[in-house]
């Protein structure tokens, strides 16, 4: 690639797809509204859902751009003397970013001589120069992160995501019981959630005029990137993101506009539900902020920074104030490197926490540990993964690992499970109709609704509290569901109607070796009361390593049951402890081999055996007359 022009270096700021993608409420009577017209299904080839949606995250940034952060925070112009930044070709690009930072350019002499790899590793290099340099906090690349997708509304029959989770006739072993929540909690217009994505299809008829859009903002710098002819607006309309072969960086692949912040929003409430036409959202009735900073080829870290904290409410410089701040934020993106190496990334996530907001993203679309990936591996979140129509981990694709805090419904397009002739995917929005896509972009607009769904009956919670909620009521998985660690367990909506229970453990590891036993207490509260009389159940993920007996048992006075768990084997195991299938909280057991268990055995029958060799030596001495010396 020698002589590449650099100009075009800086467009591929590219954010790849992480797809990393009832029949009607008892009271509403067919007859109140006009006959469905059908829903008008777009055919995405599942080959190209894959290559869009599950495509392998690289570890990319634009080359020659230089992201510093200073101790001072007041000091915003220089960490060198102009000779300095002279003698290693860097000028600034901008003074302050969002979060304080410095950008600089690096532009070498012979840049037009220079290929692309020269230029990343002079990137590199400088970037290790300067952050040797007194007063520096941290230096790094501008890394470029990826896209990682009972109303009357005639296409919710599809969205078996949605569904009761079950498997009778009307359930989905996969779904997440919003129907039990709709008859009690649809949503509330004082809830905001911002999405960080390709922008929104205004003009689509199940968006156009709904009022749960808002007004958001393009973010987006780059007029390449943007696809829409200048830089940072306004309108936060998808233009589109289909790109040719070897347009974004040598050896992509063609794809077409994947029209994905659309379809996000459409599972968080973006679009009309229950008006007889389209599909349904989680949220009936929620305020959408869409916030442009993915296009062709993706996003810059440094625009989706400045999103988050536009999102939550913070100041962003050359931006007008956000007037809407979020309560939510979804982020279905994702760069193929460890939250560690930008903590200008997690120093904006830590920025929209401080104001309040929750952050949902997506885990990654590359069956590996979420903990190599941003924002997927990053403090603050809540870190989402992807599960199939049964309710099961899609190993597949999704990444896994300790930093994932929940499962939920992401799809599988090669499946169809339920044999209607569709496939196993989300259906949601895009341009010209409805889609099914698959990919943990899928799964965290699930748990972004559900988390608004939550506020909105409890508006007062912190992050931390919606996470935890979340988390404790979840529905759980055993090792066959999750195969790989996968978080709390599966996406359960009616913590949004638990009316406030909480189901604490005293203790959250158990060390036991085999044959030894331990009692654990659970405690049942309802808005900090104890609640009596109410069954708890007891899980062990894998029998063979321990026992709990009861299984099953009714709390008393003070809201607690005991359990006695019972060590078998040597090995690690889980102890789900659940109220009502609405709220749950785990422990892990570690089993440990019963040291010298045989060898004692052996070592007192030797004992023995050596004691009774004395007393026959002794016997037979004294029956000769033998005198021990």
């Amino acid at each position: 690639m020698e002589g590449l022009v650099l100009n075009k270096m800086t467009k591929i700021a590219s954010v790849a797809i992480l797809a990393f993608g009832l029949t009607g409420i008892g009271h509403l009577m067919a007859d109140e509204k006009p006959a469905a017209k059908p829903v008008p299904i777009v055919s995405v080839p599942k080959d190209t859902v894959k290559l869009m949606l599950e495509k392998r995250l690289e570890q990319r940034f634009v080359p020659g751009e230089i992201v510093v952060k200073m101790e001072d925070a007041g000091d915003t112009a220089r960490i060198m003397s102009a000779n300095a930044l002279s003698q290693l070709h860097l000028t600034t690009k901008q003074a302050k970013t969002s979060g304080g930072e410095i950008i600089y350019k690096i532009q070498p002499p012979n840049l037009s001589a220079m290929s692309v790899t020269d230029y990343k590793q002079r990137t590199l290099d400088t970037i290790a120069a300067l952050k040797q340099k007194p007063g520096v906090k941290y230096a790094q690349p501008n890394y470029i992160y990826q896209i990682s997708a009972t109303p009357n509304d005639p296409g919710y029959p599809l969205q078996w995501h949605y569904f009761n989770n079950g498997s009778d006739p009307g359930e989905a072993p996969g779904g997440i019981n919003l129907p039990k929540v709709w008859e009690a909690n649809q949503g509330n217009d004082s809830v905001v959630v911002a999405i960080i994505d390709t922008g929104i299809l205004k003009t689509h008829p199940d968006i156009s005029g709904s009022a749960n859009l808002i007004s958001g903002y393009d973010m987006i710098t780059d007029s390449f990137t943007g696809n829409d002819g200048d830089g940072r607006d306004n309108d936060a309309t998808d233009s589109g993101d289909a790109i040719a072969a070897d347009e974004c960086y040598p050896g992509s692949p063609a794809l077409p506009s994947s029209w994905h912040g659309s379809h996000v929003a459409g599972t968080v409430g973006v679009g009309k539900t229950d008006n007889n036409s389209g599909v349904a959202g989680v949220n009936w009735h929620v305020k959408v902020l869409p916030v442009r900073a993915l296009g062709k080829c993706g996003g810059t870290m440094v625009d989706i920074n400045d999103a988050i904290r536009w999102a939550a409410g913070i100041a962003v410089n050359g931006v007008p104030q956000n007037t809407n701040p979020a309560k939510v934020i979804n982020l279905s993106l994702g760069g193929a490197i460890p939250c560690s190496s930008s903590p200008a990334t997690q120093a904006a996530i830590n920025d929209a926490v401080g104001q309040g907001a929750t952050v949902v993203v997506a885990a990654g679309n590359d069956a590996q540990d979420a903990a190599g990936f941003v924002p997927a591996g990053c403090d603050n979140v809540v870190s989402v993964a992807a599960a199939d129509r049964n309710g099961n981990l899609v190993t597949r694709y999704s990444n896994y690992g300790t930093k994932v805090d929940i499962l939920a419904p992401g799809g599988d397009v090669s499946a169809d499970t339920d044999n209607d002739g569709n496939p196993d995917g989300v259906l949601s929005m895009v341009q010209g109709g409805y889609a099914f896509y698959n990919g943990t972009s899928m799964a965290a607009p699930h748990v972004a609704g559900v988390a608004a769904l939550l506020l909105a009956s409890n508006p007062g919670l912190t992050p931390a509290q919606v996470e935890s909620r979340l988390k404790s009521a979840a529905i759980p998985r055993n090792a066959t569901q999750c195969p790989k660690p996968c978080g709390a367990g599966l996406l359960n909506a009616q913590v949004a109607i638990n009316q406030g229970y909480t189901l604490s453990l005293s203790k959250s590891n158990i060390a036991l070796k085999e044959e030894e036993s331990t009692t654990l207490t659970a405690t049942l509260l309802k808005q900090g009361v104890p609640e009596k009389d109410q069954t708890i159940n007891f899980t062990i993920a894998d029998s063979a390593k321990a026992s709990v007996q009861p299984t099953s048992v009714k709390t008393d006075e003070q809201g607690q049951v005991q359990a006695t768990i019972a060590a078998k084997q040597a090995g690690d195991t889980q102890l789900t402890v659940g109220y009502n299938n609405q709220i749950s909280a785990m422990a892990t057991v570690k089993v440990e081999e019963k040291k010298g268990g045989a060898l004692s055995w052996w070592y007192l029958a030797l004992l023995f055996g050596f004691a009774m060799a004395a007393q026959l030596r002794k016997y037979s001495n004294r029956r000769v007359g033998v005198i021990p010396t």
